[in-house]
């Protein structure tokens, strides 16, 4: 089989990781390689942030679990608002699993091909993270989840634009207890080929 296909083969989303940080050179490959990926009008309006410290990635990791929760399963009548108490709740798992590293995809808030780009480019992070033996998965946006201050200081920190807004996530790692065996994608109706 063709090495890209066989790693595509291979490739399954992980959500157990040990602490263990990548390698900066793995680390600064797999980046590259996101950077490689193609584009709408190869207009290449993405930024990019790849956090690797522990404290912020779980801060936000819970926030985004907490706006998951809210946002798709609402109770009735609940607001759309955040306190600091009900994000240090111990009910508040972090989305993104403790991994090592989380690549923070952004893009502009009124580019049409915004998600498309973003998918496309954590899909490629995460075929080049497993060609280094590096466990990946990506991580979903149901919405803007930089609601609170101190979410909207670590924009300002990261020199985000006022006019980007969070779209996809690859989070990056070592697989705890190995990687998953890799099963028999059997649940797509077989294409149709029209000649």
């Amino acid at each position: 089989m063709n090495e890209v296909i066989q790693n595509m083969a291979d490739r399954r989303s992980v959500r157990a990781y040990t602490g263990e940080d990548i390698p900066e050179d793995i680390l600064h490959s797999i980046i590259e390689a996101g950077y490689l990926s193609p584009n709408a009008g190869n207009k290449q309006l993405l930024r990019m942030v790849v956090c690797e410290d522990h404290k912020i990635n779980d801060r936000l990791g819970r926030l985004r679990n907490l706006v998951t929760r809210k946002f798709w399963w609402p109770k009735e009548g609940e607001e759309f608002t955040f306190s600091d108490e009900e994000l240090d709740a111990s009910d508040v798992d972090n989305s993104f699993y403790n991994a090592p590293c989380v690549v923070y995809l952004f893009s502009e808030k009124d580019f049409e091909f915004a998600e498309g780009d973003c998918y496309i480019m954590s899909n490629n992070l995460c075929l080049a993270a497993r060609s280094f033996d590096v466990a990946s998965c990506v991580i979903s946006v149901p919405t803007d989840y930089f609601l609170v201050d101190s979410a909207r200081q670590i924009l300002k920190d990261w020199g985000i634009p006022d006019n980007y807004s969070i779209r996809a996530h690859a989070i990056l790692g070592y697989p705890e207890g190995g990687f998953p065996e890799a099963k028999e994608h059997d649940k797509y109706a077989a294409p149709l080929y029209v000649r």
